[in-house]
């Protein structure tokens, strides 16, 4: 935006358009009906153009529409208003701690801005004027996961950065939400899962979704938010976002299908649930039923029991079992170490890498 000084006041240019059609302010005066003395504060730039001047303006200095002059002050008053406003009562110092606070380096990278502009781009991502509104702005976000090292700016951060995602990353929906039709896609769902190509997968469980009315971002988490996903609302539509905290196949589909139990189970379009890494003895009930559905959409309870009362823990039995259950074996896998059946460092090679989405 134009600063003040390089922005010409509304009067101004009226006055050139006085000189091109050979008029003075005093016919102009006569021709409008507006009294000298408000036409000279109007052409000094004293007065504010209103929406009746400007219609008066349209039938004198012909073909220039009201909208014309209109827009034109609009623009010139708000070209002042940011003039005017404080650029940062920061100091040097504060400006650095708040960098440091909100992770302006991981964002930004290597942009080559300043601070201070640094700083206006985090509170417009962060949807606030000032950054003493973040706690108030951001206090309903402040949950369990607060209480085992995890922050709350990098959370903020990252579910504005998800948002900025979601046009981009997804299809424009036409199609409103239905929890019945999500239902009857399950089947197809894991049958997605199930693909060799795990980051493939989850663009072809993000058209699914789309198809679906739901939205599906997929963005890294921020540094110290051990941030899993996250279920939200954007523009009517239910919108899931996850961070691939852990780059595998298996622990990408859990907390996709951990969100889709939320959205079963739990969706409220005016609220926003939150999934990190817990400790099982922090984990809400909500959580715990969303883990549960994950669970029991991959593998059969019945049968998983009976696999594990077998105790035989071998690539071939893995392989075979999962293979009963139409699922990635990094899903058994992942699931035997979770319940400290096996070691986390056991049959790792059955699971799958996954790459950062970029589509």
């Amino acid at each position: 935006m134009k600063s003040v000084q390089s922005t010409v006041p509304t009067g101004n240019v009226i006055k050139n358009y006085l000189d091109a059609y050979h008029l003075t302010q005093k016919e102009l005066s006569t021709r409008t009906g507006i009294s000298e003395k408000h036409l000279s504060h109007l052409l000094n730039g004293t007065s504010r153009l209103t929406e009746e001047v400007a219609l008066k303006l349209e039938k004198v200095l012909t073909p220039v529409p009201a909208s014309y002059w209109l827009q034109y002050e609009t623009k010139y008053r708000e070209a002042g208003a940011r003039e005017q406003e404080p650029v940062y009562s920061y100091s040097k110092q504060a400006l650095q701690e708040i960098a440091k606070r909100f992770h302006f380096k991981e964002v930004f990278g290597d942009l080559g801005w300043n601070l201070e502009k640094q700083a206006t781009e985090m509170l417009s991502l962060l949807q606030i004027s000032d950054f003493s509104q973040f706690e108030p702005t951001y206090a309903a976000l402040s949950v369990s996961f607060m209480e085992d090292g995890g922050s709350l700016e990098p959370i903020a951060i990252w579910l504005n950065l998800c948002r900025e995602e979601l046009e981009i990353q997804n299809e424009d929906l036409s199609l409103s939400y239905s929890a019945r039709k999500l239902e009857k896609t399950l089947n197809e769902l894991k049958h997605i899962a199930y693909e060799g190509n795990a980051s493939n997968s989850l663009l072809h469980a993000r058209k699914l979704l789309n198809a679906l009315g739901i939205y599906l971002v997929i963005y890294p988490a921020i540094s110290n938010s051990k941030v899993r996903g996250a279920l939200t609302t954007y523009k009517g539509n239910p919108a899931i976002y996850l961070s691939l905290r852990y780059k595998t196949h298996d622990h990408a589909w859990f907390a996709l299908m951990h969100e889709i139990g939320h959205l079963l189970l739990h969706y409220e379009s005016k609220r926003t649930i939150i999934s990190c890494e817990q400790d099982e003895a922090n984990t809400e009930s909500q959580e715990t039923e969303a883990n549960q559905f994950a669970e029991t959409f991959f593998l059969d309870t019945t049968a998983y029991e009976a696999f594990c009362n077998n105790k035989i823990f071998s690539h071939a039995e893995v392989r075979a079992f999962a293979e009963t259950q139409h699922v990635h074996p990094g899903i058994v896998v992942s699931r035997l170490q979770h319940e400290q059946i096996i070691s986390y460092s056991h049959l790792n090679t059955l699971k799958s890498k996954i790459t950062l989405i970029e589509a």
